[in-house]
């Protein structure tokens, strides 16, 4: 078994050409605008399929539209990773609608500023009907055209920021202020989700996958039972290490146990680690090679979170051959994992690990 790579979200911009990509690569994303990209690296020989990405509750509007009243700057020109990206067609077909909407306890619209981004990305209400509707005409629109534009030519939808709790809106967004004027629980914005991910469902699926970045849950909980049924393959964005390098052996551990689930379930599973330089790759790649199955798992790592470069470590070309059994604790509290070609051993205590190929062992 061979580690699968995944590449995300733009372009690379370290000089990783569309050859590089369509041999190293095995699960790609893009965004709209990329399609260009997109063709010289099928062009290139790549087989696999490519996503394309959409916030799945975020819209990108001007500055001036916080509340319901305020004026809208019609020339805004949004950013294409989401559902509204003409330019004014937020003024006319997202600002008037104020329950699609989320507010703070204050009644602002809950807005994130992103950098580089000239307004805010607003965040939009799941359990709002309107928006699920739009939303749901925009991602038919992109994958099957319509009289106004064809197909984009992408393979599925990934949806970012799926979220489930409240945590980021309470706590991270810009204008947060510790409430969510339309959720008072969790478990009622997750139903809300649910809602909008049956609907997407219905309408794309089969024909074109759907897969998303499920955020906001800072230990895995049941919150993924209600989501999974609906999606053909999931994000974690923090795997294994965490953010900031901070997650105990125990979290470490049903991290791992969700990711076997998830994968027992058929679906896609994309470990994306974060991490400040190479220190921790070994430790990392051992953890997903615990769990991978050779065909649904894919692992990218992300040094200082920079997701438009894609540097290589001979340590991602390992190929173990096929696993002899899923993984197992040992008496030292280590987990370890047998294969065709030797074993991995991780110990999510120190974050080290051994990686043995044919006798050929790297620990760090």
């Amino acid at each position: 078994m061979r580690v699968q790579e995944a590449y995300f979200y733009k372009p690379p911009l370290d000089g990783t050409t569309a050859e590089a990509l369509a041999t190293r690569a095995d699960l790609i994303i893009l965004t709209r605008t990329d399609e260009p990209f997109r063709d010289a690296v099928r062009a290139a020989g790549y087989s696999g399929i490519i996503l394309q990405y959409m916030l799945a509750a975020e819209v990108s509007g001007p500055v001036d539209a916080v509340r319901a009243g305020d004026p809208c700057n019609p020339n805004h020109r949004p950013w294409r990773n989401q559902a509204a990206f003409r330019v004014g067609e937020f003024c006319t077909l997202i600002h008037p609608n104020d329950d699609w909407f989320l507010h703070n306890s204050n009644g602002e619209r809950l807005y994130t500023k992103w950098p580089g981004h000239a307004g805010y990305f607003y965040h939009m209400n799941p359990a709002s009907s309107g928006w699920r509707a739009f939303l749901i005409a925009r991602l038919r629109q992109a994958l099957e055209g319509d009289d106004e534009e064809p197909a984009l030519g992408y393979d599925g939808i990934f949806l970012d920021n799926v979220a489930l709790t409240l945590w980021k809106l309470r706590r991270q967004v810009n204008n947060s202020d510790g409430g969510v004027r339309e959720f008072d629980s969790d478990e009622a914005y997750r139903a809300a989700w649910v809602t909008l991910l049956t609907e997407i469902s219905a309408v794309l699926r089969p024909r074109w996958p759907i897969w998303a970045n499920l955020i906001a849950d800072s230990t895995p909980s049941r919150g993924w039972d209600a989501y999974l049924p609906y999606l053909d393959g999931v994000m974690v964005e923090a795997f294994a290490t965490g953010w900031n390098n901070r997650v105990s052996p125990d979290a470490w551990e049903r991290g791992l146990a969700q990711a076997e689930d998830v994968l027992r379930q058929g679906k896609g599973y994309l470990a994306v680690v974060q991490a400040q330089d190479r220190s921790l790759l070994p430790f990392a790649l051992a953890s997903y090679l615990l769990i991978a199955d050779g065909r649904h798992a894919f692992f990218r790592y992300a040094e200082r979170g920079d997701y438009a470069v894609f540097p290589h470590d001979p340590l991602l070309d390992t190929s173990l051959g096929i696993p002899k059994g899923a993984r197992y604790r040992q008496d030292d509290g280590t987990w370890r994992r047998d294969f065709e070609y030797g074993y991995v051993i991780a110990d999510p205590a120190t974050r080290t690990a051994q990686i043995v190929v044919a006798g050929k062992e790297r620990t760090d």
